[in-house]
């Protein structure tokens, strides 16, 4: 240890550098107060960069490096001072060369880290290139300062327009930070102000249902990233149950990361209401247009709607034999003919045309058949009073023509056969008056015979003048005298139908044989029985009176009335042939006639 020392501070046999001085006070004081003052200088600038580098942490680590390398440095060269100082009075040569060895290095080192950094330092701008990038940078800030201000008088107009477009409207908006706090809010509703909405979470200001389902659709907003939306009621006091749609999309930081939610509720309120009314009038449009459809099923009515091309869109009640797909998408030259396209289609052009209605009948094929109908046109209007098509309906008068036709023919017919009713009833009157002998009894034959006349016709106006059956005939002119029920009378046949003209004449026949039989056949005596029968055979058919269990019958001396209708009347008048005769049982009459006098079973 001693040995160390001795090098360090210096042995007896040497000498400390003041006697080199000779001692001489000036000299010995000049060279301390300098080393003094130098290695307290060199220990000052370290601490004044120390201070520096403690108040400026934004230098990068480099330049905080190369800091405190030049600082060990300075403060190595103050050490070398005070150990210059030092051996002035003590011989400590051996702790100056240490010192200085360690000087040495320190300042060898920071010399190899110095020059890599030259081209650096020598990259730092000048002093006058300082000044002009600041007044450059000031001038960039007043820029910057302008369009902020620039940008921010246009967010104000911006946001003032926002406002304005929300200001009286049903749409609030909001922004909510990660803990879904009311951070701002645009138009609160439900009585509540600003302050008292921000810093408030959805429960404290929502009932729990409704809080709890908008907090988990935010926080799916927040995890996702995606916009998502919702529809919730809302129970309140103030304005009774709400409906609401809210929006929930994310909210971004200056880095793109989410920070939290901005959202938008809308008041669905009165829209829901117009819904509900909406649907319920679509309801009842849809129940009156069943009724409608209902109405006309099966009538004789179409209704149809064509657009402005004159193509059927719509069709109610198509016509007979004819369906929906029929019409519509098609237009009328698909469906009539060159004829009837002439009256009716240029018809529709004029409604299209003028805007005034139009009425028109018209013969037109349809559904396979000839029809007849009464067309009523009128536009289709928009809202705004412009015609886009044509609305009509149809009444199919086929059946009035039909009608009027027949009722001609009927009239026709009427005269036709009134004019053959006069000339038999002229031919039974001059008949009856020559084989009667006073005026009592042609009344009385006379009137019998018009109400058989009148039984044939009643009957054949409840058949309309189509016909009558035979069973019908002999049941009508029996009930003259008694009831065709009766066991007197027995009937037999098959249903047969016989023409107008043919009823009318074997009634006459059956009222003759009636009557004969009634005055002096087997009607006359209760235990009489009449036996009338028909049948069809080889294109023939055969009505036969047969009677029985009455008087015994005598042939007549001459030829009375009814023998010679039969006979010469009712045979001719039918085609066919009538044979009569006075069998001692009984009258025995065939009246045969072709069936071409038949008619069908209705």
């Amino acid at each position: 240890m001693t040995d160390i020392l001795d090098y360090l501070f210096g042995a007896a046999s040497f000498m400390p550098h003041g006697y080199c001085l000779l001692w001489r006070p000036d000299l010995v004081a000049l060279h301390a107060i300098s080393d003094a003052l130098i290695g307290l200088a060199y220990i000052s600038i370290p601490a004044a960069m120390l201070v520096f580098l403690r108040k400026r942490r934004d230098l990068n680590e480099d330049t905080r490096k190369l800091a405190f390398l030049f600082m060990a440095f300075i403060v190595a060269c103050a050490m070398t001072h005070f150990a210059g100082l030092l051996t002035l009075w003590i011989p400590a040569y051996g702790a100056q060369g240490m010192v200085k060895a360690a000087t040495a290095i320190v300042s060898l080192i920071t010399a190899i880290a110095l020059w890599p950094q030259i081209p650096k330092l020598l990259a730092l701008p000048s002093p006058e290139e300082l000044e002009r990038a600041n007044v450059a940078l000031q001038k960039a800030n007043r820029d910057l300062d302008k369009a902020l201000a620039g940008r921010t008088k246009e967010l104000d107009r911006v946001q003032g327009r926002l406002e304005t477009a929300l200001a009286g409207s049903n749409i609030t908006v909001y922004t909510q930070d990660k803990d879904l706090k009311y951070t701002w809010i645009h138009h609160p509703r439900l009585g509540l102000t600003e302050d008292d909405v921000i810093g408030a979470k959805d429960e404290d200001l929502m009932p729990a249902d409704a809080a709890e389902k908008t907090t988990k659709l935010k926080r799916e907003v927040m995890e996702t990233g995606e916009t998502r939306s919702t529809y919730f009621a809302l129970e309140t006091e103030q304005e009774g149950t709400l409906y609401l749609e809210i929006t929930v999309n994310p909210a971004l930081d200056a880095d793109g990361n989410i920070d939290g939610v901005m959202c938008m509720v809308q008041d669905m309120t009165e829209k829901n209401l117009f819904e509900i009314r909406l649907a319920s009038m679509a309801s009842q449009l849809a129940e009156a247009n069943r009724r409608f459809e209902s109405a006309l099923a099966g009538s004789l009515i179409t209704v149809f709607e064509q657009d402005s091309d004159l193509r059927y869109v719509h069709v109610v009640n198509p016509p007979k034999n004819t369906t929906l797909e029929d019409f519509v998408g098609k237009s009328d030259y698909d469906l009539f003919s060159e004829e009837e396209r002439l009256v009716l289609t240029e018809a529709k052009r004029e409604v299209l045309k003028t805007g005034k209605r139009r009425h028109l009948e018209i013969d037109i094929t349809v559904g396979g058949a000839e029809r007849n109908y009464s067309v009523q046109l009128e536009p289709k209007l928009e809202a705004d009073g412009s015609t886009v098509g044509v609305i009509g309906n149809a009444v199919d008068m086929t059946h009035k023509r039909n009608n009027e036709k027949q009722m001609h023919l009927v009239m026709r017919e009427l005269t036709h056969r009134s004019k053959n009713l006069l000339a038999v009833i002229q031919a039974m009157a001059r008949q009856t008056a020559a084989r009667t002998a006073d005026k009592e009894q042609f009344v009385s034959s006379f009137s019998a015979r018009l109400q058989a006349i009148a039984a044939s016709h009643d009957l054949l106006v409840s058949h309309s003048w189509y016909g009558a059956g035979i069973d019908e005939l002999v049941r009508a002119h029996l009930a003259q005298t008694i009831d065709p029920t009766s066991s007197q009378i027995v009937m037999d046949g098959e249903q047969l139908q016989v023409s107008a003209d043919t009823a009318q004449n074997l009634g006459l026949a059956l009222h003759e044989l009636t009557t004969n039989a009634a005055k002096y056949g087997a009607l006359s005596v209760p235990t009489g029985q009449v036996l009338v029968s028909w049948r069809r055979d080889d294109g023939k058919v055969s009505l036969r009176w047969k009677e029985t269990g009455g008087p015994r019958v005598t042939e007549p001396e001459g030829k009375g009335f009814g023998q010679v209708m039969l006979e010469r009347l009712v045979g001719p008048s039918l085609d066919g042939s009538v044979v009569l005769n006075f069998e001692e049982d009984g009258v025995f009459c065939e009246i045969t006639f072709d069936e071409s006098k038949l008619v069908e079973l209705k």
